[in-house]
């Protein structure tokens, strides 16, 4: 009996121990799934197992998760729900080729997107959307679609590139913007997509050298100049409006933009870049009947997973592109599925699954499902005590330094309207750091170095995740950079449970700045010390 016993202890424990192997080999290609598919931006470095952002692929709930404006770490239920589904999807690629799961899945990902959006009603005009592996690509690809149109070549003119990503202006060139590809292939960045084919690209700063914000006025002068001298070269204009940008504005102004388009009408399209995808549904749903484009990520407030893009095509829009063939080195970037069925741009495109992707996007729509599932009235009350609680913080704390920012306003979109938005409450916030002995400013290598720091394990003590520097002043000849502390979609949701869960969330970013000031008053000693080494 005994024997009996044990080889039913033995047989049990080696179940046991086959299924955590399949578990493990399973969660293991999840986690390469989850930064397959995108350029070298998606890499981790082997020993850290991060990424250039200083983010992976795995949830880290310990964190201080304050830095969506640049990326985030995804959420332990975000990975829980898809590691279920990814499991699911494993069985489904056993019983048909991978392919025809991807194109059926991605499918799905794109209708769930308008769905949770309101944009798939069936009373309502048809949106097509086109999905990216990440921001950048949007704009490489709406440039591709804009360029060559009745034989006029185009122009865009996009925000200073602190303001919006890194690569914008480059992709919105029509060049290639990194080194390697979603498909994994090599290219040179700068290079044409097609040779002759690079649009011009123009770009217009929102800020004085000195970080404080152009007059609405003088920004509006010199976009109507800029488009004036297109129009009269004969080419077409492709205006990108940044609704918000990295430091939370909106730029330019939308009466800024209603009268530039009433003024050139046809000559000029307009692209929302909403990126950060802090706006609500009602707002992406009023820019599209404009006939405005809609550029958006899932990985900025979301707190996706780095990457997952789409662009939203109003049908005045859809009628124009779906006929537009494509450069064939946007074949690289890109399957048939993203793209919506029976566009001309299919027919150069692969039958590849980006599984990356896939499974991205999943996660940044829980994330999105369950923001949406909270009133708004409580969303307000959540941003807007953050807001509060921030603005005084920074505002007064002589070791910060707010940057100069302005009101989210789009009563352009809606009218006068008592009622208080959420999106017009800003979940950005933007700051440089004094020396507390001088009160001089951090420099921008100094503010780098900051960051960096919080950023590094310590023995017992959370990782503090920031937004990324952001280079937006001179202080005389030193380059000055301003940190960012952000409310991300999950951050919302958890503070939404209750008022103690909402004293929580702000006690954290009061944590987050306590250790941000003691960080940089270490800085400045530090470089106290090694200068009077070298005295």
């Amino acid at each position: 009996m005994q024997q009996v016993a044990d080889d039913r202890t033995l047989d049990k424990n080696a179940t046991t121990g086959a299924l955590w192997k399949q578990q493990s080999e399973a969660r293991d290609a999840l986690l390469k799934h989850l930064v397959s598919g995108g350029d070298e931006r998606l890499d981790c470095d082997p020993l850290t197992g991060l990424n250039m952002y200083g983010y992976g692929p795995a949830p880290r709930p310990e964190d201080l998760a304050f830095g969506s404006s640049t990326a985030s770490t995804i959420s332990a239920a975000a990975f829980a729900a898809v590691e279920s589904y990814y499991a699911d999807l494993r069985r489904e690629m056993e019983k048909s080729s991978p392919t025809a799961c991807y194109d059926r899945e991605i499918g799905r990902v794109r209708e769930d997107l308008l769905r949770l959006l309101g944009l798939n009603q069936a009373s309502g005009p048809r949106i097509d959307a086109i999905l990216a592996t990440s921001g950048t690509d949007i704009h490489l690809f709406s440039a591709a679609l804009l360029a060559g149109e009745n034989e006029r070549a185009l122009m865009t003119i996009t925000l200073m590139g602190n303001e919006t990503g890194s690569g914008v202006m480059t992709a919105s060139a029509g060049r290639h913007f990194m080194s390697r590809v979603s498909s994994e292939r090599a290219v040179v960045k700068g290079e044409e997509l097609r040779a002759g084919d690079a649009t011009r690209n123009a770009t217009i700063a929102v800020r004085n050298k000195d970080g404080s914000l152009r007059a609405d006025s003088e920004v509006e002068e010199e976009l109507r100049g800029l488009i004036e001298l297109a129009r009269a070269a004969g080419l077409r204009c492709l205006l990108v409006v940044t609704d918000v940008s990295k430091t939370s504005l909106l730029a330019p102004s939308l009466e800024t933009v209603m009268r530039l388009k009433e003024r050139f009408g046809t000559v000029l399209d307009i692209m929302i870049d909403a990126c950060q995808f802090r706006l609500s549904a009602a707002t992406i749903r009023a820019y599209l009947a404009h006939g405005f484009m809609v550029a958006l990520t899932g990985s900025k407030f979301l707190a996706g997973p780095i990457f997952s893009g789409a662009l939203l095509c109003p049908p005045q829009i859809s009628e124009r592109f779906k006929s537009r063939t494509l450069p064939a080195a946007l074949a690289d970037y890109c399957g048939k599925a993203e793209w919506p069925e029976g566009w001309a741009a299919g027919n150069i495109l692969p039958e590849r699954a980006n599984l990356g992707l896939l499974l991205r996007w999943k996660a940044a729509l829980f994330e999105l499902g369950c923001f949406l599932d909270i009133p708004e009235d409580r969303v307000v009350k959540v941003l807007s005590a953050f807001a509060e609680a921030v603005s005084d913080r920074l505002a007064n704390d002589p070791a910060f330094e707010p940057l100069q920012s302005r009101p989210l306003e789009r009563r352009e979109l809606w009218g006068t309207s008592s009622a208080l938005r959420w999106d017009e409450i800003p979940s950005i916030f933007s700051f440089y750091l004094r020396n507390c002995t001088d009160g001089a400013m951090l420099t921008a290598a100094e503010m780098a170095a900051v960051y960096k720091e919080l950023a590094v394990e310590g023995d017992g003590v959370a990782l503090v995740r920031l937004g990324q520097p952001v280079r937006c002043a001179d202080f005389g000849d030193v380059p000055a950079s301003a940190l960012r502390i952000c409310l991300s979609a999950p951050l919302v949701v958890a503070a939404s449970k209750s008022d103690e869960a909402l004293a929580a969330v702000v006690a954290q970013a009061m944590q987050v700045l306590d250790r941000t000031a003691e960080a940089a008053a270490r800085q400045r000693q530090g470089n106290a010390k090694d200068m009077r080494r070298s005295a």
